[in-house]
């Protein structure tokens, strides 16, 4: 029996973002690897979960308590830092992914819809009392 799924590149390769399949509206970070209750992965993920894309890619959503920083270099940076912390030995091939702003620019563009159709409609109210 053959198997479906291809197999997963070299450890020492960064896959790019949009190739996996890890949601783009929240800021994450990726490395090699399959398992979900790795010790070093699930303590710098804390307190979120450690998932897997693609049978080849630990991911998680990036701490909400700044202390990964925000821009790709830092989040990337500072969890290897963490990993290395943790007991992952060896050299670590992170990647990291910073969430995307168009879902704020969305609802921002969507609230600004809703006022304009408020005023709209109160005005057409004021004109028939």
């Amino acid at each position: 029996m053959t198997s479906l799924t291809p197999p997963c590149p070299p450890a020492n390769e960064v896959p790019i973002f949009n190739g996996l399949s890890i949601p783009a509206n929240i800021t994450t970070v990726f490395t090699p690897g399959s398992n979900t209750t790795d010790t070093a992965m699930v303590n710098c993920c804390a307190p979120n979960t450690v998932h897997v894309s693609m049978g080849c890619y630990q991911w998680c959503e990036v701490p909400k308590d700044g202390r990964l920083g925000s821009s790709q270099s830092d989040i990337q940076d500072r969890f290897g830092v963490c990993l290395g912390a943790n007991g992952r030995n060896g050299t670590i091939i992170i990647g990291a992914h910073v969430a995307s702003r168009a879902s704020g620019q969305a609802t921002s563009w969507s609230l600004l819809g809703l006022c304009a159709l408020l005023i709209s409609g109160s005005w057409v109210v004021n004109e028939f009392l």
